[in-house]
């Protein structure tokens, strides 16, 4: 279990990796002499050349616990995790910088009772279903169809526009959405005002400004306007 996430969507792409250690996880019963029964969470890791070390825990995963008594199976006497609870995985993502997309998977180990007189239970949430990486989602979203965190939630429709500037003439670009512009002077010169100032195109030059960071959603251009003596093509994109 550890080392993958089970949300994990498909890629076609080819990589060599080398396998960590596996894990499995199983809750167990520490019975004392005065007849105590304290639950606990027991991870097997399997390394690559087999070598099995078990890891006891507290039920949140993540505290050491050092048994007292005869560790075992839980049985009737153990109220606090009656027999028979099933361990369950849940995948989740988490949106953490605010865009609406899960960009951070998550695992989330549940103790269940088949016959349902208990509620389920929450043992613990771990990062990419790793159990040594405990993890607290701040904003959990749906995860998208094909768990890829980048895949936009809801499908966009691309417009495009263009204009050829006389002398002293400014483009009517889009107001918002401005996704992609390209500016080419034929003569005299053009100038661009962006949220970084001004670039002037000289005669034969063309620059293209366009949204390339997933955090950037529109550009900032207020006005392509050539000068007293030039031409230009202006061509846009926008959403």
């Amino acid at each position: 279990m550890a080392g993958k996430s089970c949300c994990s969507g498909g890629g076609a792409s080819t990589v060599n990796v080398t396998m960590p250690a596996d894990n499995e996880v199983v809750v167990l019963c520490d019975q004392a002499t005065d007849g105590t029964v304290t639950p606990l969470l027991r991870r097997y890791s399997v390394a690559n050349d087999g070598t099995v070390t078990p890891t006891d825990t507290g039920l949140d995963g993540t505290t050491a616990y050092a048994p007292t008594g005869t560790v075992t199976t839980c049985g009737g006497g153990a109220s606090e995790e009656p027999s028979g609870k099933q361990i369950l995985e849940r995948c989740g993502c988490d949106d953490t910088d605010g865009d609406g997309i899960g960009d951070v998977q998550y695992t989330e180990l549940w103790a269940v009772d088949p016959d349902g007189a208990d509620a389920p239970v929450l043992l613990g949430t771990y990062q990419d279903g790793d159990l040594t990486q405990p993890y607290t989602p701040v904003a959990p979203v749906d995860c998208t169809a094909d768990a890829d965190p980048s895949t936009p939630t809801t499908p966009v429709t691309v417009h495009t526009g263009g204009a050829s500037l006389a002398a002293s003439a400014t483009a009517a670009l889009p107001a918002s959405g401005l996704q992609s512009v390209t500016v080419t002077t034929l003569t005299g010169s053009t100038a661009v005002v962006t949220d970084s100032g001004t670039v002037t195109i000289p005669a034969g030059a063309s620059l293209t400004w366009s949204v390339t960071r997933d955090q950037d959603q529109a550009l900032t251009v207020p006005s392509v306007t050539t000068g007293p003596v030039a031409t230009a093509l202006v061509a846009w994109t926008y959403v």
